[in-house]
Order: C-alpha cells, then structure tokens, then sequence
C-alpha cells in the first residue's frame, strides 16, 4: 500500500519549530507499518529544481519555491515535476494536508488514478470573517507602513485573502470522496458542501517529548507569575487581546511575565504591521519589561516553558483543533482558552481549563488573574488536564486509525478486489 503525501513540510532530523510540527510524529509511526510505504512532497528552499530528499524509510521530493495563479495553480512546471513523482512513487492514495498547503490543487487537476483523501486543517471561510476581531479602524490604520506598500500586503488583504481561499478550499471539498477531520466542529463546517463523501476521525499525534515528559507541572515550583502563549503571527491568533489582558494582569501582579513563543521577523519600521501594532500596545501599556520573546523554539524548549508558566493561554480566535493546547493539557499547565472553534471539544471548562469569550480581554485577564491568585484552583486544573490527556493518549490508537482509514479507502475504492 503506497501513500504519498502533499504537505506543508519536509521531514528532516531537525527539531521541529513551527509549520505542521505533530505531522512528523506521525509519519515516523506510519512508515514502521510493513505493508505501507510512505512518500511525501512539499516545498523546499533555495533550490530551483525537484530533488529527491528521503528521510528514513520515507520517499520525499521537495518541490522549488513557486507563485500561484488565480485558480490555485503552480506553473506548468511544477505539474510536470508533480507527475513525474507519480510515475516513480505510483501511489494508491495521494493525502492532502490542508487547504493551506500550496499544492492543495494539483491531486484535483491530475488524472492520476489514487484514491485522493483531504485532510482538513484550518477552514479557510471560518477563519476569513473572525481574523479581524478586536482590530479598530484606527488600529487598522496604524499596520500600514512602508513593508505593505513595498510588499502591497496588509492585515486587511490578508484577511481577505482567507476569502479567495476560502472558494478554492470549498472545491477542493467538493472534489474529495475521502476527508479527515480532527473535531466535530469542523465536520459542521464543511459537511454540508459535499453530503456524499466517505468522513473520518482522526486526532493530532502528539510529540514523543510531550508524552515521556519528566515533570509535570505539579511538579514543579511557581514562584514567579508567568504566562506562556504561541498567539504569535496572524491576527487570528489573539495576540492583541491577550496583550490587553496582560495590562490588567499587570495591575495585580506587576512583575508578571509574559513568554510568546514562535519567529517575528523585523521589529523596526520594516517588520511586519501587526508586529509593530502590537509593539505599540505594549508600549503605551508600559509592558516592555513584562513581554519575552523567545522565538522559534524546539519541543524541549516548549515543555520546559510550559513546566515554568503559571498559565498557559490560546486567545485564538478560531482552532479546527489546537495542538498547542494539547502540548499543555499533556504537561498539566493551568490553560486558560477562548471559547473558539474545536477547542471546547478538548477541555471542559472550569474543570480542565478556564474558558473565555474570544476577544473579550477582560474576561481572559479575570481567568489569569483567578489562577494566579488560587493555588488550589490551579493545581485542581492541571490535575484534571493530565487525565483527560491521559485519556486521549491511551484510549485511541491515532496512528493505528490512520492505518486503518487507509485500509477502508483502498476498499471502497477497489471493491472488486475484495
């Protein structure tokens, strides 16, 4: 059984720090299957041709860098590179991550004939009319600087974008006889666009580092306030809000500390827009002290912070799941997370976190503030956190199912070779 993925990463023996970090953990655990090989393309870097790059047991091509047209097509190029791979892998099914990923279309102008499966990430017409909660008209206005009228993009362009994204991702729904979803929320997002299509279930496979952890959080002594969050990036992800709820925090706990993980880019007048608006709230707000940037950081790092924090927060406005708030369920640190998306589904509120309504800042600086100032309550929350982590880890096999949709696809699509 030959699966050939088309995803938003190449697998390497690098720590993985940002895009699509549980997909290697997966892949790892799929290519031991004897009967299943596994084959993967993305994008590569600094390379201006296709090149074989396998990685253990995986066959891997990495893609050049391209532009995209209107229709979510690359240049003809990269479609004869994409069949030139399928005539050397011959997979029985093409697993498409995401609608995010820049090849999304390529299965879906291909004749090739493989089961093609669409596994749903983020819903891009979900996340296109929430990526602006909480951003002024004047807060608008304070993003645009000399990078987006170099660039020509924008917070405002990039939440439209989400649009144009949003039709192409619709396509690629309607096109697909197999999709993976991770929660019942995204089922009742895309469920109605294609009603005949075969769905599974499938979780996020955590990290080993985050299932062998050494210490959890009860273990550990939390003698300075500090809150960790990845709410770094898009608008979408809150960090705004969380930003205006740090400045009430402060009124209660001045030297508390807050540790933002994940890359920023430039922080001068050439960085990126919502960076120095962001900047600009923590300046007025008088935070400069209080705010850590850490940057990309490894899965060693995230737990070690995790162990450390007082809190953890996801502000994001929409979450089709959230791994990050799985990361921190598994290390048992006290979340607070807004009610959004898929992410109700993994915690029960004021049991194994405290749940805010997205974009309200006060109503997440009361969460912190309440965990903060009640040992009990916290450590009552993480305690919870862990079991019901527990559960998710020991009571589904996530690998195991995968396998198995795979199994039932090559069914339904060869019944007569039953």
């Amino acid at each position: 059984m030959k699966v050939l993925w088309v995803s938003l990463r190449l697998f390497d023996d690098n720590d993985e720090k940002q895009t699509a970090v549980w997909l290697k953990a997966l892949a790892n655990k799929l290519s031991l299957f004897p009967d299943l090989q596994l084959g993967n393309i993305s994008i590569g870097k600094d390379i201006n041709q296709i090149q074989r790059c396998d990685f253990e047991n995986i066959n891997q091509w990495a893609l050049p860098p391209f532009s995209i047209n209107k229709q979510g097509l690359p240049d003809s190029s990269i479609c004869e590179a994409y069949n030139t791979i399928l005539k050397e892998f011959k997979p029985d099914i093409i697993q498409i991550w995401g609608s995010e990923n820049p090849l999304k279309m390529l299965p879906f102008i291909n004749s090739y004939p493989a089961a093609k499966v669409l596994t749903m990430q983020g819903v891009m017409a979900s996340i296109a009319d929430k990526s602006l909660i909480g951003i002024s008209f004047n807060d608008l206005i304070r993003t645009f600087g000399i990078r987006e009228l170099i660039k020509r993009e924008n917070i405002y362009s990039t939440a439209k974008s989400f649009d144009k994204e949003a039709k192409l991702e619709n396509e690629m729904i309607r096109k697909s006889d197999f999709i993976i979803t991770q929660s019942n929320w995204t089922d009742s997002q895309i469920k109605h666009l294609n009603k005949g299509a075969k769905y599974f279930r499938v979780q996020r496979e955590l990290r080993p580092e985050f299932i062998k952890v050494d210490k959890k959080w009860t273990e550990i002594q939390h003698n300075q306030p500090i809150i960790y969050s990845a709410a770094v990036g898009y608008t979408l992800k809150g960090l705004h809000i969380l930003i205006k709820a740090l400045a009430i925090v402060k009124s209660y706990y001045p030297t508390i500390e807050l540790r933002l993980a994940g890359a920023i880019g430039r922080k001068d007048w050439l960085g990126d827009g919502y960076l120095r608006l962001i900047l600009k709230y923590i300046k007025v707000n008088n935070l400069e002290n209080n705010v850590i940037w850490l940057g990309a950081i490894s899965s060693k790092e995230i737990i070690t912070n995790l162990q450390e924090a007082s809190v953890f927060v996801n502000p994001s406005f929409v979450e089709s799941y959230s791994m990050v708030v799985a990361e921190a369920m598994a290390i048992g640190t006290p979340a607070v997370i807004s009610y959004a998306g898929a992410m109700p589904e993994l915690a029960e509120d004021k049991k194994e976190a405290l749940f805010f309504t997205p974009g309200d800042f006060k109503q997440l600086a009361s969460c912190i503030i309440s965990l903060l100032g009640n040992t009990d309550l916290s450590k009552n929350i993480s305690l919870a956190a862990q079991v019901r982590a527990n559960l998710r880890l020991n009571h589904i096999d996530n690998v195991l199912e995968q396998y198995q949709i795979y199994e039932e696809i090559i069914k339904a699509s060869n019944p007569n070779n039953l």
